[in-house]
């Protein structure tokens, strides 16, 4: 699994995994349930990421038209 994008929160987290799934590239949020289990506000130590399989990876990019590298807000 390789991660696409990184959020600060799981309602960005969700849209960027929808607008994958509708253009056929399965994703998954990790780290959700961290933030609120945790209570967490500082989301350098816990932040909500998109994952992808490797080998769906540079579909994904190309879906989402960016480098893994930008940040999100």
């Amino acid at each position: 699994m390789k991660v696409v994008r990184k959020f600060d929160n799981a309602i960005s987290a969700n849209i960027c995994k929808g607008v994958l799934e509708e253009n056929g590239v399965p994703a998954f949020v990790l780290g959700e349930n961290l933030v609120w289990s945790t209570g967490a506000v500082n989301t350098d130590l816990v932040s909500v990421e998109v994952v992808v399989d490797d080998s769906l990876y540079d579909r994904a990019m190309e879906i989402l038209g960016s480098s893994p590298t930008e940040p999100e807000q």
